[in-house]
């Protein structure tokens, strides 16, 4: 029982404590949901491009599992495939949407909580498993995720769409992420120091900020999606991480744990804030990411 509550008190709990935190403000009247999508703006264009950069420009390719991430990538966009179908043609939910919902089902919060609980749980040398799958996920589930979202906008021609995912400040942080890794330059001091502190506020004030966004939201009617998006997130994605470990997969010691902890984090909150970027309806996106949250101090403790 101590060996299961150690990760609970030591590190999982005090970085859902932003959420939780900010969803009882949130409740009292406190902070107000203005306020909150004020701080998310700040995330979008600030704090998340400084962390992809940081991650990317800083991952070591030379000591990434690539057995590891060919299999993560295989169940996560299995599961964004399938998710999109059923919210699509099961549920008639529409095509942003399901495309956002499917991305709930299958996009962790690896950066927001998996990175700074591994970190703590591990130490300094699981951030490489960590930030590998990150620097993999971005690149192509987040930003193919905002090239689908641009394409169906439906509202310009495909030149115009390629110009739009072109000087997207997310996907050009990506591009430049990897250009700097590949040219293996050094940061300088204070660019680095400005980054640290950038990255920094990431963990916080986006959870904090969900947790007041989401604390306006009823779980009331929840609804079919939700439970769907749940039921992919919170028990396929582990069931699937346990049997791949347990047969085929043979992680070394430094990847095993935070690998494990990937597959059973949250649904991440990148969906939610792509929702709100993009004018799209995120009730469902909300409820699913509240109580994927709470489902998964369980099963993050769990495979802790």
């Amino acid at each position: 029982m101590e060996a299961l509550l150690a990760p609970l008190q030591y590190a999982i709990l005090p970085v859902f404590g932003f959420a939780i935190l900010g969803f009882v403000l949130g409740r009292v009247g406190e902070f107000s949901r203005q306020a909150a999508e004020g701080a998310n703006q700040f995330m979008v264009g600030i704090a998340v491009p400084a962390l992809q950069f940081r991650l990317i420009s800083g991952v070591n390719f030379d000591a990434v599992e690539w057995d590891m991430i060919a299999a993560y990538l295989a169940v996560e966009f299995s599961i964004y495939g399938f998710g999109f179908l059923v919210m699509r043609y099961g549920f008639r939910v529409g095509p942003r949407e399901s495309v956002l919902l499917a991305m709930t089902a299958a996009f962790p919060n690896h950066v927001y909580v998996v990175l700074p609980i591994a970190e703590r749980l591990y130490g300094p040398e699981s951030i490489d498993p960590v930030a590998s799958v990150i620097v993999f996920d971005i690149v192509l589930m987040f930003g193919g995720t905002i090239m689908i979202m641009e394409a169906i906008k439906g509202e310009q021609g495909p030149l115009a769409v390629l110009k739009d995912i072109a000087t997207n400040r997310l996907i050009v942080v990506i591009a430049l992420g990897f250009a700097w890794n590949f040219s293996g330059l050094a940061l300088h001091d204070g660019f680095s120091f400005f980054l640290d502190m950038a990255t920094a506020s990431a963990t916080p004030v986006a959870l904090f900020s969900l947790g007041v966004i989401l604390s306006g939201q009823s779980l009331q009617s929840i609804g079919g999606p939700v439970w769907a998006v749940v039921g992919f997130k919170n028990f396929l994605m582990p069931l699937l991480a346990v049997i791949m470990l347990g047969t085929f997969l043979a992680p070394s010691p430094a990847w095993e744990a935070p690998s494990l902890l990937m597959y059973g984090a949250p649904s991440g909150v990148l969906a939610f804030v792509l929702g709100l970027k993009y004018g799209v309806k995120v009730e469902s996106i909300a409820k699913a990411v509240i109580i994927s949250t709470a489902l998964s101090i369980l099963t993050a403790t769990t495979l802790a």
